[in-house]
């Protein structure tokens, strides 16, 4: 998984804390037991799209000083989650530096 965020220059020669959102999926949980087909796609809760629900979450990223255009942060395990009850992978962070 991956996104990306724009700083200014004062920032990334000085190192910031910046918010990050990002939209997730995870199995909906009224419908991600159901076996019957036909009524997951009836379901209040995600309506039927492939039993997953979005939702976002906002990180807390740590850009180190001296941080250069292009570059990426890589945040353990706070990516898509992962197959069959897997854990969630990375998500990495392109910056992108303006003057």
């Amino acid at each position: 998984m991956s996104g990306h965020v724009t700083v200014e220059l004062a920032e990334a020669r000085r190192g910031a804390i910046i918010p990050v959102r990002v939209t997730k999926g995870k199995p909906c949980p009224a419908c991600a037991t159901r076996t019957d087909e036909t009524a997951a796609q009836s379901c209040a809760t995600c309506e039927g799209e492939s039993r997953l629900i979005q939702w976002q979450h906002t990180h807390r990223v740590r850009l180190p000083s001296g941080i250069e255009d292009g570059q990426r942060i890589r945040l353990r395990e706070r990516g898509a989650p992962g197959t069959h009850g897997g854990a969630p992978g990375d998500l990495y962070v392109t910056v992108h530096v303006t003057s």
